[in-house]
């Protein structure tokens, strides 16, 4: 009861929201300002390599695959505590580190890249289909009409979200595999943005998607697309690390809009 209570308030703020003149929005997960394809990307200022014994919360202990030499020490005590520490560090974690220009003996930020690797979710709620043409009354008394039965048929949450792998590869959390049988349904969910790529550039997440419907298509040769006349509409989104924790991560969009995801561990 506890559970359909909680259901129940979401789609009354809904209600609400809709009574003012608010529209639905899809969730897309997470909800950064799509970039420009005609922009040149910006050249890596990050060193990637991995975190060696003796790292702390004041120093991390640095070997670097591009120069290929010892393991050099730089100091991270202000990094910590602006917040650009990003995971926590361990021994023979694969990470990125900015160094500062100007004292090269200084790493303005870290992100244990090992740790980001994993499935990250969010809960979306469905909402009634026709919800942005129906008053906050009509709402509440559809709610009330329906049975307490149906609600705990259609009124499930889900999980959106992403599993970040090796070698930049991603899969989307969230896709509807019986999207046929919502067609009858009283109820939509958002809309799904499949990741199935992503990076690490200065300092920030990159992650590729496509729309749910275009998920499968996305998987043919460029030469097969041109064939079969397919275009995909494919986006980047690149995001501003706020924190992580071993089950929490947030994200911040150029929007300003900050986007929660927790560790998945199913």
């Amino acid at each position: 009861m506890r559970k359909i209570s909680i259901i129940i308030i979401s789609i009354l703020s809904l209600a609400m929201t809709v009574a003012c003149g608010g529209e639905k929005k899809a969730d897309n997960t997470p909800q950064p300002e799509k970039e420009k394809k005609a922009e040149v990307e910006e050249p890596d200022s990050m060193v990637y390599g991995l975190a060696c014994e003796g790292t702390n919360d004041k120093v991390i202990v640095f070997y670097s695959f591009a120069k290929g030499s010892d393991p050099k020490t730089y100091n991270i005590e202000v990094a910590y505590r602006k917040g650009k520490v990003i995971g926590q560090l361990k021994n023979g974690d694969w990470v990125g580190v900015l160094i500062n220009p100007e004292d090269t003996t200084e790493a303005t930020m870290v992100v244990d890249l090992d740790q980001i690797k994993g499935t990250w979710t969010r809960t979306v709620y469905p909402t009634w289909k026709d919800a942005s043409k129906m008053s906050a009354r009509a709402l509440r008394q559809r709610l009330a009409e329906l049975p307490d039965s149906l609600k705990d048929i259609y009124m499930v949450p889900r999980e959106y979200g992403f599993t970040l792998k090796r070698s930049k590869q991603a899969a989307p959390v969230g896709i509807d595999i019986n999207q046929a049988s919502m067609a009858d349904s009283p109820v939509e969910y958002p809309e799904l943005l499949c990741v199935n790529n992503w990076r690490c550039r200065n300092g920030r997440l990159i992650l590729r998607s496509v729309p749910q419907s275009q998920y499968a298509l996305s998987h043919m040769t460029e030469e097969e697309r041109k064939e079969n006349g397919i275009t995909i509409n494919e986006r980047t989104d690149t995001l501003d690390f706020v924190m992580m924790t071993a089950d929490s991560l947030v994200l911040r969009a150029k929007t300003g809009e900050q986007v929660s995801l927790h560790r998945n561990v199913k």
